[in-house]
């Protein structure tokens, strides 16, 4: 296995597992993980944790979305809370970690492209993602989409895994704006899903709110 046959098959697809090369080339395993830590030694591999790699800037040639790898980092995960909010328009300010939700224990990971965080819920509320892309125009997907919280499911997220009552001037200071990207019926029938009164009383008030913007 040499470092050009890697990049060849990953320049497309520029994040990749190690687990990957011992499959494609049926070399020990040993051996392939000595030469993906020379190669990060020498600075043409980024590892982002244990087994996760990303080819750098001038070995590839497409792009990975930061959302597609925060899936894969850390799985079952989906790109919730303030990230998902910002991802739909929904919150002025740019937010500086990508945040998710995992069923599994919640998780912490500074790499050289950021900081990946995960928030642990139960498994009887890990529900309510999608599929998306940052290229819209782009069908093929590959590791331009992602699965992502809905809009009425990121912000369910955040009422239940931040702690206190969801008040009025709280609901303020989050500056939620496109608001019509929640649809009320379904951000209802999902907040009664959570069975958590503390949750159901925080869409009741966001769904005031928004009556108030017609």
């Amino acid at each position: 296995m040499k470092f050009r046959q890697v990049v060849d098959l990953f320049q497309d697809r520029p994040f990749f597992e190690g687990r990957e090369l011992v499959l494609l080339f049926e070399e020990p395993e040993a051996q392939v993980q000595a030469r993906l830590s020379r190669w990060r030694r020498q600075g043409r591999l980024i590892q982002l944790r244990r087994g996760r790699y990303l080819l750098p800037e001038g070995y590839r040639r497409a792009e990975a979305s930061v959302f597609h790898i925060a899936n894969y980092l850390h799985r079952p995960s989906y790109v919730s809370l303030q990230s998902a909010l910002e991802h739909y328009g929904m919150i002025p300010e740019a937010v500086g970690v990508t945040l998710s939700i995992t069923s599994l224990h919640g998780r912490e990971w500074d790499t050289p492209i950021g900081t990946f965080r995960y928030r642990s819920i139960h498994r009887d509320r890990f529900w309510g993602y999608r599929e998306d892309r940052l290229s819209r125009g782009d069908r093929r997907g590959g590791q331009q989409s992602f699965l992502v919280a809905s809009p009425e499911k990121a912000i369910l997220d955040l009422f239940y895994l931040e702690p206190g009552e969801w008040t009025g001037e709280r609901l303020d200071a989050l500056r939620l704006q496109n608001l019509d990207a929640i649809e009320a019926g379904r951000l209802r029938d999902d907040a009664e899903r959570f069975r958590s009164p503390r949750v159901e009383r925080a869409a009741g008030r966001l769904l005031e709110t928004m009556e108030g913007l017609r």
